[in-house]
């Protein structure tokens, strides 16, 4: 089992980046941070009931198997109809635990509109020969290519308008900067745990006892592709102190990724749908 990088910790402590975090957000986000939980829960499902009443039926939900995401489906499941489409973007690469999380939660929540989307072939280790292990070319172009393309593409295909997602603001320096409804090229991507912080996704699954994805409690406490997540054991550490200094650095590069990935001759993703 991989152990923590300390490194990264050094580079990123918890209370230094989660105030860098907040002192990034707007301030209509900002200020919404101090809410109790019983009003942050009120609030997040005030702002999934505003978006399906602007975009239904074009409008999807993310779900990646990690903590936030399972808090988002959780709040929605009173509020959206069961055939909302639901999106996982299957990388090759994530751990086999999150695999089996994610079916078993679709399954025992009744929601009959999954979609499994993933490119068209598995092109890790052809980036990284092309590229090097873990260099910021490697992350753009792997990233772009197993995660972003598809998920833009089975946005495009299922012809949906907005997507609903569970990033947190104090996660990361780029996340921090979004709107609730933020605008992208062709659709809007709505953030209803923005103000969320870490203690209150945990607070939530206890509190309705919610059984979260087995890895955290092996020492993980953020999920992404394992050549990549590595566990954090360490308390003074940064919750995404696992994901890799190159990634955590570049991440607002990831965002046009999928360009940087067309451009060195790997093709858009197909789009795989099960139910």
């Amino acid at each position: 089992m991989k152990e923590i990088n300390s490194e990264l910790a050094k580079k990123f402590p918890k209370e230094e980046r989660t105030k860098k975090c907040i002192d990034l957000m707007i301030p209509e986000v900002r200020e919404l941070l101090e809410l109790p939980l019983h009003r942050k829960i009120r609030k997040s499902q005030e702002i999934i009931k505003e978006a399906l009443d602007k975009y239904h039926p074009k409008i999807g939900l993310g779900f990646s198997g990690g903590t936030d995401s399972l808090v988002l489906l959780h709040l929605a499941l009173p509020i959206i109809p069961k055939n909302l489409p639901i999106i996982f973007v299957n990388t090759y690469q994530q751990f086999t635990e999150t695999y089996k999380f994610i079916n078993e939660t679709i399954g025992r929540w009744g929601l009959t509109n999954f979609h499994e989307v993933k490119a068209q072939e598995n092109k890790f280790e052809s980036i990284k020969k092309k590229f090097g292990f873990k260099t910021p070319e490697f992350i753009e172009v792997c990233c772009g290519y197993h995660k972003i393309a598809p998920l833009i593409k089975a946005i495009e295909d299922l012809e949906l308008n907005a997507f609903i997602t569970g990033i947190r603001g104090v996660e990361h320096e780029e996340r921090a900067k979004e709107k609730i409804f933020s605008p992208r090229e062709n659709h809007f991507r709505i953030h209803p745990l923005l103000f969320w912080k870490q203690e209150d996704t945990l607070n939530y699954v206890e509190d309705f006892g919610i059984e979260p994805n087995p890895l955290y409690a092996q020492g993980y406490t953020s999920l992404g592709c394992t050549p990549c997540t590595e566990r954090n054991i360490d308390p003074n550490a940064h919750e995404r102190a696992g994901r890799g200094i190159v990634r955590e650095t570049i991440m607002e590069r990831l965002r046009e990724s999928y360009l940087i990935a067309v451009a060195v001759d790997i093709s858009l993703s197909g789009l795989v749908k099960y139910k």
